[in-house]
Protein backbone atom coordinates (compact mmCIF):
# COMPACT_ATOMS: atom_id res chain seq x y z
CA UNK A 1 0.00 0.00 0.00
CA UNK A 2 1.50 3.12 -0.84
CA UNK A 3 2.52 5.03 2.32
CA UNK A 4 0.81 8.44 1.54
CA UNK A 5 -2.98 6.97 1.11
CA UNK A 6 -4.68 7.64 4.20
CA UNK A 7 -5.73 4.89 6.39
CA UNK A 8 -8.80 3.48 6.17
CA UNK A 9 -11.18 4.15 9.47
CA UNK A 10 -12.45 1.04 10.70
CA UNK A 11 -15.61 -1.17 8.82
CA UNK A 12 -17.60 -0.91 11.70
CA UNK A 13 -17.09 3.01 11.56
CA UNK A 14 -17.46 2.75 7.47
CA UNK A 15 -20.84 1.20 7.85
CA UNK A 16 -22.25 3.42 10.71
CA UNK A 17 -21.22 6.59 8.82
CA UNK A 18 -23.28 5.19 6.00
CA UNK A 19 -26.22 4.46 8.16
CA UNK A 20 -26.48 7.99 9.75
CA UNK A 21 -25.93 9.68 6.23
CA UNK A 22 -28.85 7.87 4.50
CA UNK A 23 -30.96 9.25 7.37
CA UNK A 24 -32.38 13.08 6.26
CA UNK A 25 -33.55 13.35 10.26
CA UNK A 26 -29.44 13.04 11.48
CA UNK A 27 -27.72 16.53 11.29
CA UNK A 28 -23.38 16.44 10.78
CA UNK A 29 -23.36 17.59 14.33
CA UNK A 30 -25.20 14.45 15.60
CA UNK A 31 -23.33 11.90 13.17
CA UNK A 32 -20.07 12.98 14.57
CA UNK A 33 -21.27 12.51 18.38
CA UNK A 34 -22.17 9.21 17.26
CA UNK A 35 -18.48 8.25 15.76
CA UNK A 36 -16.94 9.49 18.01
CA UNK A 37 -18.89 7.59 20.78
CA UNK A 38 -18.18 4.27 18.75
CA UNK A 39 -14.47 5.20 19.52
CA UNK A 40 -13.64 6.67 16.27
CA UNK A 41 -10.86 9.53 16.18
CA UNK A 42 -11.54 12.63 14.95
CA UNK A 43 -9.39 12.80 11.83
CA UNK A 44 -10.92 9.36 10.53
CA UNK A 45 -14.90 10.60 11.59
CA UNK A 46 -14.13 13.96 9.81
CA UNK A 47 -12.83 11.95 6.48
CA UNK A 48 -16.22 9.95 6.42
CA UNK A 49 -18.44 12.80 6.77
CA UNK A 50 -16.69 14.64 4.45
CA UNK A 51 -15.59 12.37 1.71
CA UNK A 52 -18.58 9.59 1.85
CA UNK A 53 -21.25 12.25 -0.21
CA UNK A 54 -18.90 13.48 -2.18
CA UNK A 55 -17.92 9.58 -3.52
CA UNK A 56 -21.68 9.33 -3.32
CA UNK A 57 -22.63 12.16 -5.07
CA UNK A 58 -19.45 11.28 -7.96
CA UNK A 59 -21.49 7.94 -8.66
CA UNK A 60 -25.19 10.18 -9.40
CA UNK A 61 -22.71 12.53 -11.36
CA UNK A 62 -21.86 10.22 -13.45
CA UNK A 63 -25.30 8.55 -14.10
CA UNK A 64 -26.76 11.98 -14.75
CA UNK A 65 -25.66 12.26 -18.56
CA UNK A 66 -24.58 15.69 -18.24
CA UNK A 67 -21.32 15.46 -20.39
CA UNK A 68 -19.26 16.50 -17.49
CA UNK A 69 -15.47 15.11 -16.77
CA UNK A 70 -15.27 13.79 -12.81
CA UNK A 71 -12.24 15.26 -11.17
CA UNK A 72 -9.31 12.90 -10.44
CA UNK A 73 -7.79 14.90 -7.88
CA UNK A 74 -8.93 17.08 -4.59
CA UNK A 75 -7.39 19.53 -2.62
CA UNK A 76 -6.18 20.43 0.98
CA UNK A 77 -4.03 22.62 2.60
CA UNK A 78 -0.90 21.82 4.58
CA UNK A 79 0.10 23.17 8.35
CA UNK A 80 1.83 25.81 6.11
CA UNK A 81 -1.99 26.97 4.37
CA UNK A 82 -0.07 25.67 1.30
CA UNK A 83 -2.61 23.96 -1.32
CA UNK A 84 -1.61 20.57 -2.40
CA UNK A 85 -3.26 18.81 -5.44
CA UNK A 86 -3.85 14.99 -4.73
CA UNK A 87 -5.40 12.06 -6.47
CA UNK A 88 -8.79 11.19 -5.50
CA UNK A 89 -7.30 7.07 -5.05
CA UNK A 90 -5.04 8.55 -1.96
CA UNK A 91 -8.61 8.84 0.00
CA UNK A 92 -9.54 4.73 0.97
CA UNK A 93 -12.81 6.52 1.82
CA UNK A 94 -13.77 7.43 -1.38
CA UNK A 95 -12.53 4.73 -3.29
CA UNK A 96 -14.46 2.52 -1.01
CA UNK A 97 -17.54 5.08 -1.03
CA UNK A 98 -17.73 5.03 -4.40
CA UNK A 99 -18.12 1.57 -4.80
CA UNK A 100 -20.54 1.19 -1.92
CA UNK A 101 -22.54 4.34 -3.72
CA UNK A 102 -22.40 2.63 -7.31
CA UNK A 103 -23.88 -0.77 -5.76
CA UNK A 104 -26.56 1.47 -3.96
CA UNK A 105 -27.57 3.82 -6.97
CA UNK A 106 -28.43 0.58 -8.60
CA UNK A 107 -29.67 -2.07 -6.06
CA UNK A 108 -31.09 0.79 -3.74
CA UNK A 109 -32.21 1.93 -0.79
CA UNK A 110 -32.89 5.04 -3.04
CA UNK A 111 -33.78 7.05 0.53
CA UNK A 112 -30.69 6.90 2.26
CA UNK A 113 -28.44 7.01 -1.70
CA UNK A 114 -30.26 10.54 -2.23
CA UNK A 115 -30.30 11.86 1.61
CA UNK A 116 -26.02 10.98 1.60
CA UNK A 117 -25.64 13.14 -2.13
CA UNK A 118 -28.05 15.79 -0.38
CA UNK A 119 -25.13 16.65 1.49
CA UNK A 120 -22.31 16.78 -0.84
CA UNK A 121 -20.76 20.21 -1.88
CA UNK A 122 -20.13 19.27 -5.51
CA UNK A 123 -23.62 18.06 -5.86
CA UNK A 124 -24.98 21.56 -4.54
CA UNK A 125 -22.76 23.30 -6.85
CA UNK A 126 -23.61 21.22 -9.72
CA UNK A 127 -27.35 22.13 -8.40
CA UNK A 128 -26.67 25.69 -8.59
CA UNK A 129 -25.07 26.07 -11.65
CA UNK A 130 -28.15 24.36 -13.56
CA UNK A 131 -30.14 26.27 -11.72
CA UNK A 132 -28.86 29.44 -13.09
CA UNK A 133 -28.86 28.19 -16.85
CA UNK A 134 -25.41 27.20 -16.88
CA UNK A 135 -24.84 24.49 -19.35
CA UNK A 136 -22.22 21.55 -18.00
CA UNK A 137 -21.51 20.17 -21.34
CA UNK A 138 -18.12 19.48 -21.69
CA UNK A 139 -17.06 21.18 -18.35
CA UNK A 140 -14.61 19.45 -16.04
CA UNK A 141 -15.85 19.27 -12.36
CA UNK A 142 -13.62 20.27 -9.52
CA UNK A 143 -12.52 18.11 -7.11
CA UNK A 144 -13.53 18.89 -3.53
CA UNK A 145 -11.41 21.49 -1.49
CA UNK A 146 -11.01 19.75 2.13
CA UNK A 147 -11.46 22.23 5.17
CA UNK A 148 -10.70 20.63 7.68
CA UNK A 149 -8.57 17.74 6.48
CA UNK A 150 -5.13 18.30 6.44
CA UNK A 151 -2.90 17.80 3.09
CA UNK A 152 -0.66 15.77 6.07
CA UNK A 153 -3.10 13.26 6.30
CA UNK A 154 -2.20 11.90 2.35
CA UNK A 155 1.10 12.97 1.88
CA UNK A 156 3.19 10.72 4.59
CA UNK A 157 5.67 11.52 7.20
CA UNK A 158 8.69 11.51 5.13
CA UNK A 159 7.49 14.52 3.20
CA UNK A 160 9.71 17.76 3.40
Amino acid sequence: MDPRTAPMPSAEAFELALTLLGREDVDEEQAEQALLALGSEHGPMRRLLVWLPEAFAMALIGHMELGMLLPRTFTASDAQGELHELPLDREPVFVDGLQRALAMYHEGPRAAFKAICQRSSLLNAIDNALNTGADLQGATLSGPELLDIPAETYMGAHHA
